[in-house]
């Protein structure tokens, strides 16, 4: 059985071909077969190849980091230290600055948050 498929939009098939070279580590040889030739114009003759990583990673929004309260943590913590991992805890308090959750600063809230996950807390 053979299949054949013919891409007609040369913008895609460039940025196929851009993303297989990156990925290969090669320079950015045709990889799509039987693809239309595209029509140089004289905008296009003027102007840079348009970088499809760049592009698209321009295109992509970004989720807002999420926001914890000084009760959330606490309530993480706790099953923290239900787990027998009060130490661990204690280290990490230690490690921003602090003695208490109530010290941490609104700022440090999100970074202490993944900490904790790593010490395998449900946050």
């Amino acid at each position: 059985m053979e299949i054949k498929i013919t891409i007609e939009a040369p913008t895609i098939v460039e940025a196929i071909n851009n993303l297989a070279a990156a990925i290969a580590g090669k320079n950015s040889n045709s990889v799509v077969q039987n693809a239309p030739e595209k029509q140089a114009s004289p905008e296009t003759t003027q102007t840079k190849t348009p970088d499809p990583v760049k592009e698209s990673s321009a295109a992509v929004p970004l989720a807002a980091a999420p926001k914890y309260t000084v009760e959330q943590i606490m309530s993480a913590g706790a099953t923290l230290m239900d787990a027998g991992k009060a130490n661990e805890l204690i280290a990490l308090l230690h490690s921003f600055g602090v003695q208490a959750v109530m010290d941490l600063k609104p700022d440090q809230l999100g970074a202490f948050a993944t900490k904790m996950r790593e010490l395998g807390a449900k946050i």
